[in-house]
């Protein structure tokens, strides 16, 4: 059997073999259940939660973990609002010399006018002196405002012969004449990062969770003994932070409208007060969760 069959690269697409080999495009793969987060791990550093906490979206974190990425956050929220105040000096100091320039710029205008008319009206039989003692004057200021106008125009041609930081010249915001710009940092706030898109995170709305380990250390819903995994559907009680599997909640905490806690008794207002903890699924379809990784990449590169 000829091999050229095997070996064909004349082909205008690619095989599945050559799609594999390559290290650019978009690529998909299926995840397992060795891919997936325990629903008691926090989302930050990936471990078992240490004094779990868990937002109104029903996101798990260390106390620890959160604390301190909210901490940073607002930091770096501080950071750009110095950062923009600075920017906001800067812009309103360069629109007053420009506007300043502008002034002397009519000024001399004005003065290099009235001079002019003044030569041509004349009478000749002024006295030299008078005349004299005028023109050093003009020579003076018509030799400042010179001065002042080269040393703009050097200003400029050293902005304009300045490098950008990156050689992609055809993108607009690394052309020489592009100005920098700082964002308005006035609507950014602390974000929770374990979903997409992220939401808004505040410290006093965060529930610390209670769970109900066993001697083998699984946790278990403290009102049938099941354990929690996964596969099941777990809440936690916002008034006490109990964690109850979800078919209880169903059949024992909010049966009434004056429902309560199967472990403390404390009442429960409705659907309001239970938050459904967020889990990544098992790797099956029943399971739920996100089952397919894309990464997307540039198909050509030059």
């Amino acid at each position: 059997m000829v091999r050229h069959s095997k070996n064909n690269t004349a082909s205008g697409v690619f095989t599945y073999a050559e799609r594999q080999m390559v290290d650019y495009g978009t690529k998909s793969k299926r995840l397992g259940s060795d891919s997936k987060r325990p629903f008691d791990s926090c989302y930050l550093c990936l471990n078992t939660a240490r004094v779990p906490m868990v937002c109104p979206s029903g996101h798990i974190s260390c106390k620890e973990c959160v604390i301190q990425s909210i901490l940073e956050q607002k930091k770096t929220i501080e950071r750009a609002k110095q950062e923009y105040a600075e920017f906001q000096t800067q812009q309103a100091s360069e629109q007053a010399e420009q506007q300043k320039n502008r002034d002397e710029a009519e000024v001399q205008r004005y003065i290099e006018r009235e001079v002019g008319l003044s030569k041509t009206t004349t009478n000749h039989s002024e006295s030299s002196d008078i005349v004299a003692s005028k023109r050093p004057l003009m020579i003076e200021f018509s030799d400042s405002s010179k001065r002042r106008a080269i040393e703009s125009k050097d200003k400029e041609v050293v902005v304009t012969k300045e490098k950008p930081k990156l050689p992609s010249f055809w993108i607009p915001s690394l052309a020489p004449t592009a100005k920098s710009t700082v964002s308005d940092p006035s609507k950014l706030s602390v974000q929770c990062q374990a979903s997409s898109p992220a939401h808004s995170l505040k410290l006093k709305h965060l529930v610390e969770v209670q769970f109900r380990t066993s001697s083998k250390g699984e946790k278990l819903c403290p009102s049938c003994d099941k354990p929690l995994l996964n596969s099941t559907k777990v809440s936690v009680l916002a008034k006490c932070g109990h964690a109850v599997c979800q078919r209880c909640v169903n059949n024992f905490v909010l049966t009434t409208q004056a429902g309560a806690c199967v472990v403390c008794q404390k009442k429960v207002s409705g659907k309001t007060d239970v938050i459904l903890i967020e889990s990544e699924g098992t790797g099956f379809t029943g399971a739920g969760g996100r089952m397919v990784a894309t990464r997307y990449d540039s198909a050509l590169q030059a």
